[in-house]
């Protein structure tokens, strides 16, 4: 599987999932295009979707890939405040950048990397990236 997510105000804006498998490789994105290629291939169209053809939701409608995640989001969170029922998401964002921290190192050094090896590290990187440039 690969995750890519590029935001940046000026140029390209995508985020993006692909699963690689034995019989061919599925893609999705934040917002169009889905499809699937290899031995089952498949796409769906946008032509289709506009045309109110295709049935690709169980409604029988589709728009975008997560018309209603980010709106989903925003009120899970807002009930979550409101009902003293706090989401503490800090786990997982650790070891989502422990993750994507090993994996660069493994890349980089052609080793496997371990959750033990990635602690015992004392590698350290800067963060001098001058943002401004995509300004």
């Amino acid at each position: 599987m690969t995750f890519g997510s590029t935001q940046f105000n000026k140029g390209w804006w995508d985020v993006g999932w692909r699963f690689f498998g034995t019989k061919g490789v599925s893609e999705t994105h934040y917002n169009g295009p889905v499809a699937i290629y290899g031995d089952n291939a498949w796409k769906y169209g946008e032509a289709a979707s506009q045309a109110g053809g295709g049935k690709f939701s169980a409604a029988g409608v589709f728009h975008g890939n997560l018309d209603q995640a980010d709106p989903e989001k925003k009120k899970s969170f807002v009930e979550s405040i409101l009902n003293n029922q706090f989401h503490n998401q800090a786990q997982q964002g650790v070891e989502s950048a422990l993750s994507c921290m090993m994996g660069r190192r493994a890349a980089y050094s052609g080793e496997e990397i371990s959750y033990e090896a990635m602690a015992a590290s004392s590698e350290q990187w800067e963060a001098d990236i001058d943002l401004t440039q995509f300004a």
